[in-house]
């Protein structure tokens, strides 16, 4: 799926529910969050008899629990083929973007919690990548999936690096790690 079509997604929920919180969009949607005790996992989602959960560490910031929430989200909405297939998407590697469905759900996420316009004014007030993502309380790789979906759709943003690949994996808990 296109990143524009994914972005009109998370705008169309961001309408309807009048939120950004991840957390709350997956309550109006009836899907079930569930918090668990793990080392190597941030999240992942499943269908439990139909019902889709998600699952979150119960280890992790408010902040890194809300980027996860988001994404697995994002799977969800966008990858429940893969779900009715195979019941859950597990996974080690979050916010890996050489796989299409991370990739599609990190977009989905980035375009949840990032409010382009909120986006552009920090922008042109002088803020740098890593102040804007710590001001959104956000890892600044999210912050760069966002601004490439939105050079994809013509804004004139010149970003100063890509995202590493397993961003998610390797971040300390902080919003301006990188």
């Amino acid at each position: 799926m296109s990143g524009k079509k994914i972005s009109d997604l998370a705008d169309e929920l961001i309408s309807q529910f009048g939120t950004r919180d991840p957390f709350r969009i997956a309550s109006f949607l009836d899907i079930h969050i569930k918090y668990i005790h793990t080392k190597r996992q941030k999240g992942f989602c499943a269908l439990v008899l139909d019902e889709p959960f998600i699952f979150i560490n119960q280890n992790m910031s408010e902040q890194m629990q809300r980027m996860t929430c988001a994404h697995e989200l994002g799977h969800i909405l966008l990858h429940r083929d893969l779900l009715d297939r195979d019941r859950f998407l597990l996974e080690y590697e979050l916010f890996n973007i050489q796989n299409d469905t991370e990739y599609e759900a990190n977009v989905f996420a980035a375009s949840l919690l990032i409010d382009e316009n909120e986006l552009y004014e920090s922008i042109q007030e002088g803020n740098d990548m890593v102040a804007i993502a710590s001001a959104m309380n956000l890892n600044v790789n999210i912050l760069m999936i966002r601004i490439i979906e939105m050079q994809k759709a013509g804004s004139d943003f010149h970003i100063p690096f890509t995202p590493d690949r397993k961003f998610l994996k390797t971040i300390q808990d902080k919003a301006d790690s990188i």
